[in-house]
């Protein structure tokens, strides 16, 4: 089915993702080390440097394998995580990452859904789309959409990458289901291949809790977080978890009209002239001849480098762009 939606989108560099990595072992070595399972099932740090044929393989005990000669961990990783070089099981943010490998040449992207205002996995069934910037700024079709009545995680899959690499997913109301506020999240460096691209649903009676007119421009959100930008294949929301407060989100280098969120995401502060606790800010962002760019400065108590990245939003769309540390 292609439905036209009925508003259009501009987004040039959309933000990235920050990964945050946790480990299911309680040993982390050091430079110099890897990690090696002892027989009583305790994990140990010994010199990478270690000649294979000197260091013990005791693979009876289940506790180690021999692979391409080398004695190395038979540690499994819980689900959520996957090992890394060093051996050590890190988070990859929860969920799954339900793509397959696509037709050659062709893009799959996939993701776990978010309620923006609980940040929990999203429940409500969903409209989902992908869409070329360029053919959405037009009032063109998506290129891959869905209805999911399960709206917790989305597969669009065997399409052809926009030419400028640029993609962004799109979240509205599903056939019956509960009213939902147009969300977008982007992504860029976008190719063949398989990417994960997180996105937001936002119900309609949430936004309105605002008190922000998003009907006659639409709205740019931005959430700040220390976590540092992953690469462009990998924008996993959970693994945002340092939201920092302090933060003056600018655009075209104006903090002019600029609110921010109270701790819970569900009224703007009016209090407040600076990110509070959830690291989030919000801004009418009308395209009129260019993209606005976004960035912001702060906190003053230990200054940040942030992202700067071009955005904006049209009459009923929030668009809402991660910003990290550089």
């Amino acid at each position: 089915m292609k439905r036209r939606l009925s508003i259009l989108v501009a987004v040039v560099g959309v933000g990235s993702l920050g990964i945050s990595l946790s480990s299911c072992n309680n040993v982390a070595c050091g430079p110099g080390t890897v990690q090696m399972q002892q027989k009583d099932g305790t994990l140990k740090c010994i010199p990478s440097d270690v000649q294979v044929a000197q260091t013990p393989c005791d693979t009876d005990g289940g506790g180690v394998v021999i692979v391409g000669g080398k004695c190395v961990s038979a540690i499994q990783c819980d689900p959520g995580t996957t090992m890394d070089v060093n051996g050590i099981c890190v988070g990859t943010g929860g969920g799954t990452v339900a793509c397959t490998t696509p037709s050659p040449g062709n893009t799959c992207v996939s993701g776990t859904i978010y309620d923006f205002t609980t940040n929990m996995k999203n429940a409500e069934p969903v409209h989902i789309a992908v869409y070329d910037p360029q053919a959405l700024l037009s009032g063109g079709n998506a290129i891959k959409e869905a209805e999911l009545t399960d709206g917790g995680q989305y597969v669009l899959s065997d399409f052809k990458a926009p030419q400028l690499g640029l993609i962004v997913i799109v979240t509205s109301t599903a056939t019956g289901g509960t009213t939902m506020t147009t969300a977008a999240t982007g992504d860029q460096g976008v190719s063949a291949g398989i990417y994960r691209v997180d996105a937001y649903a936002l119900k309609k009676s949430d936004s309105d809790a605002w008190g922000f007119d998003i009907a006659t421009a639409g709205a740019q959100v931005g959430k700040f977080y220390s976590d540092p930008a992953p690469m462009p294949n990998a924008l996993v929301i959970a693994d945002d978890t340092h939201p920092v407060a302090g933060v003056t989100m600018t655009q075209n280098g104006s903090n002019s009209g600029v609110q921010y969120f109270n701790d819970t995401l569900t009224k703007i502060d009016g209090t407040l002239t600076m990110t509070g606790a959830s690291g989030t800010a919000i801004v009418a962002a009308p395209v009129s001849g260019g993209f606005p760019t976004f960035t912001g400065t702060g906190p003053a108590s230990m200054p940040i480098s942030w992202q700067s990245l071009s955005g904006g939003s049209v009459p009923g769309l929030v668009l809402i762009t991660r910003f990290h540390a550089m």
